[in-house]
């Protein structure tokens, strides 16, 4: 947050904060995905997708399926309206709601 009380999203970190919070992030994820033996994430949101697929590609993993629903973020007018309803939809064109159920 800033001071203000408002969220900071990753564009609103200093570059270098983004960074190493990137790395510890993307670190975290691919023991996680290893101990879990994981082989589907499901990213809520572009910026999800994108660090999830870096992550999977730095540490050569490629057994790991990766798809995206919609982010109910406030700052996306069409994700504030039915998003419950999108993201089931999403999910069930991934293939994915049917393992949720």
């Amino acid at each position: 947050m800033n001071l203000a009380g408002k969220n900071l999203t990753p564009p609103d970190l200093p570059a270098d904060a983004r960074r190493q919070l990137n790395t510890a992030c993307d670190r975290a994820l691919v023991d996680i995905l290893r101990l879990l033996n994981i082989r589907m994430i499901v990213a809520v949101g572009k910026y999800a997708e994108t660090r999830a697929r870096t992550a999977l590609r730095e540490a050569a993993i490629d057994n790991i399926d990766v798809t995206v629903i919609m982010h109910p973020s406030p700052a996306n007018p069409a994700a504030n309206k039915a998003w419950t309803e999108i993201a089931l939809a999403q999910l069930t064109q991934a293939g994915v709601l049917q393992y949720l159920q």
